[in-house]
């Protein structure tokens, strides 16, 4: 180190207990900044890409007029070849009904899902957390999987019976005898107390439809952001057939909550912005006036004015540079942290607001592309902020600097 940038690190020292809780105060609050933005937005981010808790689809296709009326006479031809999807989707149909589950204990009312067994597996993640008993084989016509609380309700264990009852497409009843195969957790009660799954040939055969029918198609996508180019492709090859909607039609309160967290960051950002640059004024305005008489003499010797601009801001170079790399080297650490482990921010194990599920155990989203971007700004204005000291100073006429205590 030379010249200005050498005097600006020996001057920051000169007051070590200032330029430390500047220091201090930088870091920490780019540190939250940056771990901040990283648990909001792997909050939203895990909400869009774990769809599959709820069983859900970044895109799905209903039988035209279904999801008006749910009457299981309205379905589909399974169109599952003329869909167009990037690498690595996943894709499932499904045969819906309501009915009544009943047992010895009692009767719970239950929404049917028909699934082929393989491809609902992959799609709903309640399926791959069976806590007893195992997925039925393809081809299992007889088994049925419940959730914990539907299991509880009626008594029921893998190996019970259970009487499957909905109302047909020819509007008659409809009732079957089914063996439990599994029980599955779900982290949302609503979907363990009310979803019992069956194959898709024994659905259809309980309410009565032919073929390869089905109520629903359900896409899970890689990128969530490829929804509506998804979305507009299936609109284009399937026609006014079907009703085609993305997870921000499906979910708009997620959506909602998108934009509403972004604005929010924004605003928790810009506060700590602020903060970090009136703390890196008042320590260097501070710096600067307690040394105006030193200033003084300097140009009275002939140092030229840009040569005191460039120590103070050499000066405000290393508390930027110092402060910045503690609260970005331990912010990108903590967020990195609950990355991987999960922060739990509830002692429940979801929480559901308009249809959506939200996982209480967030994990943060490490980007080390938002940490430069934070890191960036807040070094960039500890160096901007720096420049009015540094200005007010060299406005000075030497005597009158001299005069100053």
């Amino acid at each position: 180190m030379s010249g200005p940038l050498s005097l600006g690190w020996r001057n920051i020292w000169r007051n070590r207990r200032r330029t430390l809780i500047s220091m201090s105060a930088i870091g920490v609050g780019l540190l939250l900044v940056i771990f901040y933005s990283g648990m909001v937005g792997g909050m939203i981010g895990e909400a869009k890409n774990q769809l599959d808790d709820a069983g859900m689809g970044h895109v799905e296709v209903f039988a035209s007029g279904y999801r008006l009326r749910r009457e299981v006479g309205r379905t589909m031809p399974d169109v599952r070849a003329q869909l167009h999807l990037p690498p690595g989707a996943q894709v499932g149909t499904r045969v819906l009904a309501r009915g009544l589950a009943t047992s010895a204990r009692g009767n719970e009312p239950v929404q049917v899902f028909g699934v082929e067994w393989a491809e609902e597996a992959q799609l709903s993640a309640h399926l791959r957390k069976l806590t007893s008993g195992a997925l039925p084989a393809a081809g299992d016509d007889r088994g049925v999987l419940i959730g914990e609380p539907l299991a509880e309700r009626l008594a029921l264990k893998v190996g019970s019976k259970v009487r499957l009852m909905v109302q047909r497409a020819d509007n008659e009843m409809g009732a079957d005898l089914f063996r439990v195969r599994g029980v599955y957790h779900s982290i949302a009660p609503a979907i363990g107390q009310r979803q019992v799954y069956v194959s898709a040939a024994s659905a259809r055969a309980l309410i009565g439809i032919e073929g390869a029918a089905a109520h629903q198609v359900v896409v899970q996508l890689e990128d969530p952001a490829q929804a509506d180019a998804v979305a507009g492709g299936l609109r284009a090859a399937l026609g006014d057939r079907v009703e085609v909607l993305t997870w921000a039609e499906l979910l708009p309160v997620l959506k909602r909550m998108e934009a509403l967290t972004d604005n929010v960051v924004f605003a928790m950002a810009f506060f700590v912005y602020l903060l970090v640059g009136l703390g890196v004024l008042n320590t260097m305005l501070m710096s600067v006036l307690e040394r105006t008489r030193e200033f003084g003499v300097l140009m009275a010797l002939g140092t030229r004015p840009s040569r005191i601009i460039q120590v103070v801001l050499a000066e405000s170079f290393w508390i930027a540079t110092l402060s910045v790399v503690l609260g970005s080297v331990l912010g990108s650490l903590l967020t990195w942290q609950f990355s991987r482990t999960g922060l739990r921010v509830n002692p429940a194990e979801s929480l559901q607001l308009g249809g959506m599920i939200i996982s209480t155990l967030v994990k943060t989203r490490f980007n080390p592309l938002d940490i430069l971007e934070a890191t960036a700004f807040v070094y960039a204005m500890a160096l901007v902020v720096g420049l009015y000291p540094a200005s007010r100073i060299t406005r000075l006429q030497p005597a009158e600097a001299l005069r100053r205590t």
